[in-house]
């Protein structure tokens, strides 16, 4: 059964940016008149702000539960906090007992039938937008938000997104006494290759070493682009021995890794510095832990290159 938690005080709204040129620009006046197709739910708070959920034709669960439809690491909601259902004609939302109530345009709500512009909150941290839209608007809001996370060349995470999410990661682990460790990984004499083949092919070698990386890691995993060549993976609940074996394995894998690029066959091969939460003693914070990681990549690449550094381990 839930325990109560106390409310800690209400964070400053999230302003999402406004993007321009669009080649349709979203008619806002239009969403609230009739002709939509679906429901969606846009995150208006944390890391994830601006995130687009589509609500499904059945029952969508809400709450900090792993088995939610829509899950949030938020210790003022509770398991399942509220339930969204589709009645044919309009999406139904219901509050499923939760200790912390569950608030639509700042007003408490056991059940209500959304509109267009609905604002739910949920605990004390979780702010969410009801729309209704069409999926051609739909797939603009997907884009919007792509655009502000994500690197324009390899698709992956961008720094602004790592800091927020790292920052939201280590509060979690601290608040439960879980783990969280960063890799931070930097390709060897990446110079060379924009030097010898051209800046393209240092696109291509970016593009392919990140989708490898991807491959390697779980769905919760992050991965980031830090700066030009490095990459930062941030790992949750596992320990530091873990850590390392996914870093060696990485590795391998890149080295392994052939890049085909205009009749040639580029190679190469990353250092890895690894860092626990465990080793910041009482300054658990992004920047030290990323810190600890980056003297660990420092010793990696003093050591001869394409290795694994563990931070402690000197």
């Amino acid at each position: 059964m839930d325990e109560p938690r106390d409310l800690p005080p209400e964070p400053a709204p999230v302003r999402i940016p406004t993007i321009t040129n669009l080649t349709r620009p979203i008619d806002l006046a239009s969403l609230a008149t009739g002709g939509k197709d679906r429901g969606v739910l846009m995150e208006m708070s944390g890391a994830d702000a601006g995130h687009v959920h589509r609500l499904r034709d059945d029952e969508v669960t809400i709450g900090r539960g792993d088995d939610c439809v829509i899950a949030f690491a938020d210790t003022t909601l509770s398991r399942v906090h509220c339930r969204i259902t589709f009645d044919g004609d309009d999406w139904v939302l219901a509050d499923a007992g939760s200790l912390n109530g569950t608030y639509v345009n700042n007003a408490k709500s056991e059940h209500h039938v959304l509109s267009h512009g609905d604002r739910i909150r949920l605990g004390s941290g979780v702010r969410l937008l009801f729309q209704r839209v069409t999926a051609d608007e739909e797939e603009v809001l997907v884009q919007l938000y792509e655009a502000s996370v994500r690197d324009g060349l390899t698709g992956m995470f961008n720094r602004r997104h790592l800091a927020d999410r790292l920052s939201q990661e280590i509060a979690y682990a601290v608040r439960h006494g879980t783990g969280v460790c960063a890799l931070l990984l930097d390709i060897d004499h990446f110079k060379q290759v924009n030097d010898t083949h051209g800046h393209l092919a240092g696109d291509e070698v970016l593009r392919r070493l990140a989708a490898l990386v991807g491959e390697q890691i779980r769905r919760e995993d992050l991965l980031a682009r830090y700066g030009g060549e490095e990459f930062v993976l941030v790992i949750r609940e596992v320990p530091l021995a873990s850590a390392r074996l996914l870093a060696e394995r990485v590795r391998v894998a890149v080295e392994r890794m052939e890049v085909p690029y205009e009749h040639k066959t580029l190679r190469l091969t990353v250092s890895i510095g690894v860092a626990s939460l465990a080793s910041c003693g009482a300054d658990r914070t992004p920047t030290r832990l990323l810190g600890l990681a980056d003297e660990a990549l420092y010793r990696a690449k003093e050591t001869g290159r394409n290795r694994v550094e563990v931070a402690g381990d000197a």
